[in-house]
């Protein structure tokens, strides 16, 4: 249903008579669409912006741990600081957890996370808070919002869509020159234009809720004396790093929040594993959380919230295109790949702030006069289509396809973990650091050699890895060194603070290789104290 009509020049605000006529309308106005909403009214303070928000309150969901680069934009491009510091709570990294199958104490389990706080900030969000938050922000630069209300029909068209949006106040027709689809999983306008396809080869699900009276990490009941401390003495704080407790084929969350809740949820893959027993997925989930070593220490008293607690069968996704003229999608409205190293929060400030410079660049005529401004405009969508389509094929393929086949092998684990985060540093944060515009660029999205060269280097090493774990199965010593160490290391850092890490990681992986190629023992003892602290 696209529209074709000789070309307008942008009118931004100019219909302002009409109060069914808009510059933007979006689609959804939690964080995704309220950001939009937010960066392009700041960048244009006459444009009429709508915001058409489903919910009358934002219920809580997955996303609430963020990462540097989506921190970065939650901090310095939407200047949330204040709020963010106040409201919600400081994340400290990651950590991991395994056991041999044996271990049912933390204090007997493998450990692996940094030892000191971080070097930059990050945080553990309370996402129904913040998205409320997100919202007012909006709202109070002059963004309309229709609060709960829903989009009944949608035609896309250049240079004008038509949606019927329902309100309580009633049902009316609006018009505007660029609608953004920040819908979420329900991914309004993808659907719309049978544009959604599953990622098949990465058959992934999840189940997770919230918890009452989880252990407190920090605390005496966890750690034990001051002068004989169950687990090592560090200066960072394990509750409020995201916590991983791993097995082959799954992995799982634990994530605090403000309001005093703990998030804990399983992911796996479908071919390796299931969440074990019969019956409902909300029973057995709870089941497994409750029964699994380490975890089942955290909850051990602790009461679920049946009302919050959900289930995907399927998790990635994605769209086949992420925006035409008069039409552009963010988050997950547009893919999703997978919650393991936080990349949803990520590719929302990277799409969101991709799509608002060029929707701005248009209302606001600097993309040339008539015909020259069509031409550009069509030239910067099919850059940002290829290059976000680029971004998802690469950055699932590199990082996540096969990567739950090493998930319940502590060494390979921490190998992965080291250097995929010292690379995500180095290519990734540390560029955006230095200046803010490389948060425009999607994860290997770039059309250069170097983007495809990390691609093709992340790619490889992982793939070894997971050589190596199926081999460790073949030969059944798989997770034979689950348990009996910690490996402690500092926070990541910009520039040749990753570089120590990445060493680290690399060393790790070629011991693991050196032993494959010797034969194998009848038993594989567990580390000494002094072969721990650094494997």
């Amino acid at each position: 249903m696209h529209q074709e009509r000789a070309s307008e020049s942008p009118s931004c605000g100019q219909d302002s008579a009409d109060p069914n006529r808009y510059d933007v309308v979006v689609i959804g106005g939690s964080l995704g669409g309220s950001s939009a909403a937010t960066l392009v009214k700041r960048r244009l303070p006459e444009a009429r912006i709508l915001v058409v928000e489903m919910r009358e309150q934002f219920p809580h969901k997955v996303g609430e741990a963020t990462v540097e680069m989506s921190a970065l934009f939650l901090h310095r491009v939407l200047q949330q600081y204040d709020h963010l510091s106040r409201e919600h709570l400081p994340k400290h990294g990651l950590r991991y957890w395994f056991t041999d199958g044996s271990a049912r104490d933390l204090s007997k389990m493998t450990e692996i996370g940094p030892r000191d706080a971080p070097k930059l900030p990050s945080f553990q969000l309370d996402r129904s808070k913040f998205d409320q938050h997100c919202l007012e922000v909006a709202e109070d630069l002059g963004v309309e919002v229709a609060r709960p209300a829903r989009v009944r029909s949608l035609e896309l068209g250049w240079p004008e869509s038509r949606l019927v949006v329902s309100a309580e106040s009633g049902t009316r027709e609006v018009t505007a020159r660029w609608v953004i689809d920040a819908s979420g999983r329900h991914a309004v306008v993808a659907r719309n234009k049978g544009l959604l396809e599953h990622t098949k080869e990465h058959p992934v699900a999840a189940s997770w809720g919230r918890w009452h009276g989880a252990l407190d990490l920090d605390s005496h009941a966890a750690l034990g004396d001051a002068d004989e401390p169950r687990l090592p003495d560090i200066a960072a704080s394990r509750r409020l790093a995201t916590n991983h407790f791993c097995g082959r084929g799954w992995w799982s969350w634990v994530i605090p929040l403000s309001n005093g809740k703990t998030s804990i949820g399983v992911v796996y893959n479908k071919e390796l594993f299931e969440l074990p027993g019969e019956g409902p997925r909300k029973a057995r989930y709870e089941a497994f959380v409750r029964s699994q070593p380490g975890l089942s220490q955290l909850v051990e008293g602790a009461e679920l919230d049946l009302d919050d607690t959900l289930s995907y069968a399927h998790l990635p996704y994605r769209s086949s295109q992420y925006m035409d003229r008069g039409w552009a999608l963010v988050g997950d409205a547009a893919s999703f790949m997978d919650p393991y190293y936080s990349p949803g929060l990520d590719h929302l400030a990277i799409s969101t702030l991709a799509t608002v410079d060029l929707i701005a660049d248009d209302l606001a005529g600097q993309l040339g006069g008539e015909p020259l401004a069509e031409t550009e405009l069509m030239r910067r969508v099919v850059h940002h289509n290829e290059a976000f389509d680029r971004s998802y094929r690469r950055w699932i393929d590199a990082l996540y396809i096969g990567k739950y086949e090493i998930l319940g092998d502590a060494e390979l684990t921490a190998s992965a973990f080291l250097v995929d985060t010292s690379l995500y540093y180095l290519g990734v944060v540390s560029p955006a650091y230095r200046d803010l515009q490389a948060l425009r660029t999607p994860v290997f999205g770039a059309a250069l050699p170097q983007a495809t060269v990390a691609y093709k280097l992340a790619r490889l090493f992982n793939r070894r890895l997971q050589a190596l774990a199926r081999k460790a199965q073949r030969r059944g010593t798989y997770g034979a060194r689950n348990a009996g160490w910690t490996l402690l290391v500092p926070s990541f850092a910009l520039g040749r603070g990753s570089v120590s890490p990445l060493l680290r990681g690399l060393r790790l992986w070629l011991r693991v290789e050196l032993r494959n190629l010797l034969p194998v023992r009848e038993a594989s003892p567990a580390a000494s104290p002094a072969e721990a602290q650094s494997p």
